[in-house]
């Protein structure tokens, strides 16, 4: 639905698909972890890369129109208020990857909604990710790998 009528189903998608990261890093906190010293996760992705990688780039593609860019970043806003202390990150691991290794990737994972997608928009989805986490996040210390 998402890749074959994006400018429907973006605001839809992105908003589920952040609500999932939600709950993947609150239930995380149960179990063992809970009584961890100085424990250490690792997500493949965030609630931040939802908000400053793929909604962003929706918007900016004109997947997204001015209301639900605008409700999407007043749900973001919120969400991050009420969890701060739970959704707080220390750093972003960024790998650094070409366009045409990412679409192979994303070809090798085998999702059959994905199989179509253009090399243009992975190039743009890529652009967007290594500029925007980097400019609204900050960390104490930033490393490049």
């Amino acid at each position: 639905m998402m890749y074959k009528k994006p400018e429907q189903w973006s605001f839809t998608f992105q908003s589920y698909a952040c609500l999932s990261r939600i709950r993947a890093q609150l239930a995380s906190l149960n179990g063992k972890l809970r009584d961890a010293e100085k424990p250490v996760l690792f997500f493949e992705r965030s609630v931040y890369s939802d908000r400053y990688n793929f909604a962003s780039n929706l918007y900016e593609s004109d997947c997204m129109n001015e209301t639900e860019w605008t409700i999407y970043q007043d749900w973001h806003y919120w969400m991050k208020s009420q969890f701060s202390q739970i959704l707080e990150l220390d750093g972003i691991i960024y790998l650094r990857a070409t366009p045409e290794k990412c679409l192979s990737r994303m070809y090798l994972w085998g999702r059959n909604e994905e199989q179509g997608i253009p090399l243009d928009k992975e190039q743009l989805a890529q652009t967007e990710t290594s500029g925007n986490l980097r400019t609204e996040m900050r960390f104490p210390k930033e490393f490049h790998l």
